[in-house]
Formats: structure tokens, sequence, C-alpha cells
């Protein structure tokens, strides 16, 4: 089998991948990564082939807009940014497809469901998180206007026929004008299509994302993958330093694209200085950060989270959904402060779990940082990340993932 993963984005988006890459190539499959360039010298350490889907200054031009962070003004960057490389990347992916292939793709590279339709290739949809399953009976936190869990249903028709209508606007028309060059029919819901109707691995855990009963059928839900872009390289010996020279400090960061949140950093920074806390300020953009910081709190452009959240007293992140998943793995309570996407909907589902809190962009300062992180310094809150990092340890996603797409390969028609 040539398992032909396909993803762009950020760490968050592309770690997965590269994760379920490793384990395809120990099960003794041939893979082949379509990524950001960036990413490149990851897939070869990892045993993998790679090709560029994207280069990097068109990965810079996308995280570089402030408005990517934006509750809705995101949806007009990233249709803007996608639309216009549909074709191309229809092209690349072309080039990598033969008779033992397996498209194993982001539902957000639409050429590889296309392709998919064309040729026959077995085409697995992978989802990082629940807030992409549209669903009435457990509508996703949206961070403008969400469903109500009471609403009728003709309402949730309603509210998703909107959605889509709304999305057809902004992708569809580029989407359908695009299939009529190859010969394909037009398509009204965008958003439902893209996920492929063989096999669709939801990368979290049934307890994290409850199974709906509209959701897919095709849906399997497999577990986090716990991957965090390391191989063997554990914690440099200056960011132990720092942990071993007083109590557990506070992890922060809004995630590796992250390049417009100086006033966030310095609320938090803030926070941490006014408690007594100490903090580890993790990101590859120090010029969002205040020009000089406490002695209490030290900068770092990267550290792997699997080994630094279990030595922190807690996390502050945006919501992403592979730091939340690290945070949950690590036991580590999680104080949650989203921008857009599914953040929101990943600090409910952490506040539901009991492990953390988060709140709304508009409530934001440092002293309400400051009290929260107090919150979920509670031996309740502690107790029970304990419970769910044992629930993580339970379960390997990736694998299970692996194990998916084999039985797709060999089941699938083509």
């Amino acid at each position: 089998m040539h398992a032909l993963l396909i993803s762009l984005g950020t760490d968050g988006d592309v770690y997965p991948y590269i994760g379920l890459g490793q384990r395809l190539r120990q099960r003794g499959h041939r893979v082949t990564l379509l990524s950001g360039e960036r990413y490149q010298p990851l897939a070869a350490q990892s045993g993998m082939e790679f090709s560029a889907l994207a280069t990097e200054a068109e990965t810079q031009e996308m995280l570089a807009d402030p408005d990517l962070w934006h509750p809705w003004k995101c949806a007009f960057v990233l249709s803007r940014w996608g639309t216009k490389q549909i074709e191309r990347q229809h092209a690349a992916i072309e080039e990598h497809v033969g008779g033992d292939t397996v498209l194993v793709a982001n539902p957000g590279i639409l050429p590889a469901r296309m392709i998919h339709e064309q040729r026959g290739i077995p085409l697995v949809s992978v989802v990082l998180q629940p807030w992409v399953l549209p669903s009435i009976t457990a509508p996703p936190v949206m961070p403008l206007g969400t469903l109500p869990q009471w609403a009728p249903r003709f309402v949730g028709q309603a509210y998703w026929n909107l959605f889509h209508f709304v999305a057809h606007q902004f992708v569809g028309r580029d989407v359908n004008r695009f299939r009529r060059t190859l010969g394909l029919p037009p398509v009204l819901r965008t958003f439902r299509w893209w996920l492929s109707p063989q096999r669709v691995i939801g990368l979290f855990p049934k307890w994290y994302g409850p199974p709906q009963t509209d959701w897919p059928v095709q849906l399997r839900l497999t577990g986090f993958p716990l991957f965090d872009g390391r191989l063997k390289v554990g914690l440099s010996d200056d960011v132990l330093e720092f942990l071993n020279a007083g109590p557990p400090p506070v992890a922060v960061t809004f995630g590796t694209g992250m390049q417009h949140a100086s006033w966030l950093f310095a609320d938090v920074v803030r926070a941490c200085e006014q408690s007594g806390r100490r903090a580890i300020v993790l990101t590859k953009h120090p010029e969002q950060l205040p020009e000089s910081l406490p002695s209490t709190v030290r900068h770092f452009a990267f550290a792997p989270f699997r080994d630094l959240f279990p030595r922190c007293a807690a996390v502050v992140h945006h919501g992403g959904v592979g730091t939340t998943a690290q945070g949950l793995a690590a036991g580590t309570p999680q104080l949650i402060l989203p921008f857009a996407f599914d953040q929101p909907d990943n600090g409910v589902r952490v506040e539901r779990l009991g492990v953390g809190t988060w709140f709304h962009p508009r409530r934001r300062s440092s002293s309400r940082v400051a009290a929260a992180l107090d919150r979920i310094a509670s031996p309740i809150v502690q107790t029970r990340c304990r419970d769910v990092a044992l629930r993580c340890a339970a379960e390997d996603g990736l694998t299970h993932a692996a194990e998916e797409v084999e039985q797709l390969e060999s089941t699938a028609p083509r």
C-alpha cells in the first residue's frame, strides 16, 4: 500500500499526519507526505517521501494575515487562500497516484475528493476535532452564533442550510467551476461533500466527542494523535534548567502559527507576575512578547509538549485541539483563551470534563487570567485531570487510525 498523506496548515494540522505516517511506515507501507515545504525535514527523518503542496512564502502569506484569527473574517482568509490553489493541488496529487494508492487527506484539500470521484482511488478523510462535524443533536460551539441544543429540529435544519449556503458563496462556486473542467457534476453542500463517502477517521476519543446519530455513518473514532513533532529530542538543557530552578511553571502558548497575540501574551505574563507564578512562554515569533520579561518568566521558541506539560502547573493556550489533547494526556489543568475556528468548542469540552476553564475574548484581562489560574489549581480539578490522563494513556489513536486505513485499502473497490 502507498499511503498519500495530504494536509496543509500549522504544526497542529500536519503533525497528526506525520505521526500516522510513522505508524504506517512501521507496518511496512510506503508513505508520501504532501504538505507545506517546511515539513520536508521532519518527513525525511521519519522515512517518508515528500512533495511540497505549498511554498513557505505561501504559508507565511496566510499566517501573516491578522484576520486569520478573527472569529468570522477567518472564513474569507482561508477561502481566498485555498480556492486559488485548487487546480495546482489537483495536479500535485495526481502525480503521486498509482494502483495501490490510498488517499488520506484533510477534508480541506478538496482535490483529494475529486480525484477519488475521477479515479476510484480509496479516500480516507481525517478530522481532528468534533467541531468539524455538523450536528443538530449536539451542535458544535461556533465563534459566532451557536445553534442552541434545545432548538427544534426544523430550526436546526434551517441553521445548517444557512451555513451551507454561505459556504457555497465562499468556496462552492470555485469548486464547481473547476469540477466542470474535470467533467464532474456540481456539488451543493461543499462541507458535507468534502468528507469521504468511504471512511472518515475522527482523531479523538468517544469520551471527548460522543458520537451523534446525525454524524456520518462512515465515521470511526480512534483517539487522539499524541505526536508533537519530536522524534528523539526531549527538553533542552535551558528548559530543564528553568524547570528545576523553582516550582512548576505555567506553560503559555497560542499556537505555532500565531503572530498577532502581543496584547494577550502581555496580559498572561502580567497575570503570572502579579500572582507570583513562574511561566514558560512558547512562541516562534518573539516580537509578540513584551520587551522585557520578569525573571520568573522565560521565553523558548519550542519545547515538546509531551515532555513539558506534565511538569507544569497549568497550560494557558488558544484551544487548538492538538494542544488541548497534549494537556489532557499530561494531566495538566488548562485555561483556554480562544480566537476562532474550533477553539471555543474545545474550551467548552475541556470545561465539561472538569479539567480546566475558558472564557470569551471580550472577558480577557490579567486579573481574570490570574483568577482563572487560581480556580483550575483546585484539588478537584487536579484529581479530574489525573483521571482523564489515565484515559488517554489507555488509547493509541495513531495505531488505531493506521488499522482503519489498512482496512479500507483491503476492502474498498477501485
